[in-house]
């Protein structure tokens, strides 16, 4: 190598030490413009990607978790198909904005984007800083914002719009799904149980078991992050924290069996054919939304996925190793932090991974397996320290941070109060019995019966019947589904659990974007409802009916 080349790279070398060096003499600015990069980056991904107003790309089960929280708002248990903790978080705001998923978005994205968003970052970077010091917290931080854009260009051209449009927006939480709040949770409560190993750290295992049990309510597969703190705590002895960890998870579990209980009459784990049965109007395969995990690894659809991966992606093999090889060099720092990052990491991508229900070809494995990708990411961040003699050339800025902040009494008690006394106190107080007529399955999704989001009138002329009707709804375009019973008699059926389940049971007359209709060859007797419907692309096609109105029956004539 010439003279001038190792003259060149030695000058790199110092720019790029002295910027270390300021970086990591000033975090509280270094984190501020990561964070101020992330929220630029996300304004620029919902620019360039499909939407529909506030509304992107979702999938259906925001609405389901959106109306659970709007009935918990109103003192009404939903049918527990998903679990009570995004429901809790959410009802508040609906006595802002209404019963519809479009209302709620603004509030929900900026919750999302603006705060959840910057948390997450700053506990990768208290992650990466308590293994191998500032400069490698700050390192780390940067990785997850820039990662899941510069990926973008490795997938294949034909699958970067899904990758984009669907699971970034997602991953960003541009949607109202319990995924984006699940990762957020895991990462701080991650930090904390890496806090935790330290001598004499009970506050900090009581805090991350809050938000561990507060995990779990809001999808009760976060259970599988658990692998890693228990790996951890093991591997370190830290038995008493481990037992306080557990100890103030029990508030939460106790919430979640009770919100299955109360709605069903019975918990899922002791009759699951009952309550599906009870669930489902007489559908023994209605999914109960994973009380439990039954879900081992399946070898067959790991080979399926990562066959799919090899199709979509530059390198399979690459994405596969990496967090082995990152754990190797978190594990030369830091053995219980490479057990509780890998083993947590593990336990999504292989037991989420693997189900029937996942699939990389349509997108939906990024988003099950979610709650691992910051912590994968964490491990490949961490590849370089493996570069031989960059540990010894980087001596300084790869010393541990100091433990610093700790957490006060006040606040685990403020964070015990609203992540574990409020949702108790809601799912208390709400009753399953008021739930009825306030809310529909359409399409196997609950919505709302809200006369105040979209009213119907019909009358009688000489062409037939005219309905006309309201749409108050906000923030997305939309269009509308008429419906219409055959005769007389009712639209709905319903089950028999204590939080009824009622089904739609009408047929489908027309779609159209008029706030009119004419039925020019009424059924004597029949009932009419109007849905709202909207989607990221705004396709009366696509997409489906987030509200629903009131039936109104054919006027006499």
């Amino acid at each position: 190598m010439s003279t001038a080349v190792v003259s060149r790279l030695r000058g790199g070398a110092g720019i790029v030490g002295r910027g270390v060096s300021l970086a990591t003499s000033h975090v509280v600015r270094s984190l501020a413009v990561i964070v101020a990069l992330q929220l630029v980056l996300a304004l620029w991904l919902i620019s360039s990607v499909a939407h529909n107003g506030w509304l992107t790309y979702q999938g259906g089960d925001q609405m389901w978790l959106v109306t659970s929280g709007w009935l918990l708002a109103h003192g009404t248990l939903a049918t527990p198909v998903v679990s009570q903790g995004w429901p809790v978080v959410v009802a508040p705001l609906t006595w802002i904005t209404g019963s519809t998923t479009t209302d709620l978005l603004p509030y929900t994205t900026v919750l999302q984007v603006a705060i959840l968003g910057p948390l997450g970052t700053l506990a990768v970077y208290d992650i990466g800083a308590r293994i191998a010091g500032r400069a490698a917290g700050l390192w780390c931080a940067l990785v997850l914002v820039l990662a899941p854009y510069l990926a973008t260009p490795l997938f294949v051209d034909r699958y970067r719009e899904r990758w984009t449009d669907q699971f970034l927006v997602q991953a960003t939480g541009f949607t109202q799904l319990a995924d984006y709040p699940s990762t957020i949770v895991v990462l701080i409560c991650t930090a904390l149980v890496l806090r935790s190993l330290a001598a004499g750290a009970t506050r900090e295992a009581v805090l991350a078991g809050t938000l561990a049990g507060f995990a779990v309510g809001l999808k009760p597969s976060n259970a599988l992050f658990l692998a890693g703190p228990l790996l951890a705590y093991a591997l370190a002895r830290r038995w008493r924290v481990a037992v306080w960890f557990g100890l103030a998870m029990v508030p939460a579990l106790v919430t979640l069996t009770l919100w299955k209980y109360r709605g069903l009459g019975t918990l899922p784990f002791i009759a699951p054919d009952s309550t599906r049965h009870a669930l489902g109007v007489g559908k023994p395969d209605l999914p109960l939304g994973s009380y439990w995990l039954d879900a081992p690894f399946k070898v067959s659809e790991w080979k399926r996925n990562m066959g799919n991966l090899r199709e979509f992606f530059f390198s399979a093999r690459l994405a596969q190793w990496a967090p082995f090889a990152g754990a190797l060099a978190v594990w030369q720092r830091s053995r219980p932090a490479a057990v509780l990052i890998l083993g947590s990491t593990l336990a999504y991508l292989l037991t989420k991974g693997s189900t029937f229900v996942a699939g990389i070809e349509n997108g939906s494995f990024w988003r099950l397996v979610m709650p691992a990708l910051p912590l994968y990411m964490l491990l490949v961040a961490a590849i370089p320290l493996l570069v031989p003699t960059l540990p010894r050339r980087l001596g300084p800025w790869l010393q541990p941070a100091p433990i610093g902040w700790r957490p006060s009494r006040n606040l685990i008690v403020v964070v015990a109060v609203v992540l574990a006394v409020v949702p108790f106190a809601f799912v208390v107080a709400g009753s399953p019995s008021k739930g009825t007529g306030k809310s529909m399955v359409v399409n196997e999704i609950l919505i709302p019966v809200d006369r105040s989001e979209v009213s119907v009138v019909a009358t009688r002329g000489t062409g037939g019947v005219r309905l006309a009707w309201t749409d108050n709804t906000r923030n997305a375009a939309t269009f509308y589904h008429v419906y219409r019973t055959g005769g007389p008699g009712p639209d709905s059926e319903c089950s028999t659990a204590p939080a009824q389940r009622c089904e739609l049971r009408m047929d489908e007359i027309a779609v159209t974007r008029a706030r009119t209709w004419l039925d020019p060859s009424p059924v004597a007797g029949a009932t009419y409802r109007v849905g709202v419907a909207a989607n990221w692309v705004n396709d009366t096609t696509q997409g489906d009916v987030f509200v629903l109105s009131p039936p109104v029956g054919t006027p006499a004539g």
